[in-house]
């Protein structure tokens, strides 16, 4: 009874023992200047209103207007096509749930 216990316990144990141990991944290839889209931020003073126009590869995305008063705003274009809208952050607008739990 014994030496099948111990036989069984070796057994169920030769799995982790023979299991390799695991290599360490090869090393990230070192990030180039040429696989980065090129970006070109230029700042433009009009007045009271300073526009921050931002470009990748010479492509207009996205425009910072800054008024003297008043919050920023962002004008974006978010099909490329050069029709640009208007967004009160960087990023698009999140949907918040309006659902009615309770009425009284």
């Amino acid at each position: 009874m014994r030496s099948l216990i111990i036989s069984l316990s070796l057994l169920l144990a030769y799995p982790a023992v023979a299991a390799d141990v695991a290599d360490t991944p090869p090393p990230m290839p070192a990030e180039s200047s040429e696989d980065q889209p090129k970006a070109d931020i230029r700042v433009i003073q009009r007045g009271d209103v300073t526009m921050t126009e931002y470009r990748i590869n010479g492509h207009l995305y996205q425009i910072k207007v800054q008024p003297a008063v008043g919050p920023e705003y962002y004008l974006v274009d978010p099909n490329g096509r050069g029709n640009f809208v208007r967004q009160s952050g960087p990023t698009e607008n999140i949907a918040v749930p309006r659902w009615v739990l309770f009425r009284w």
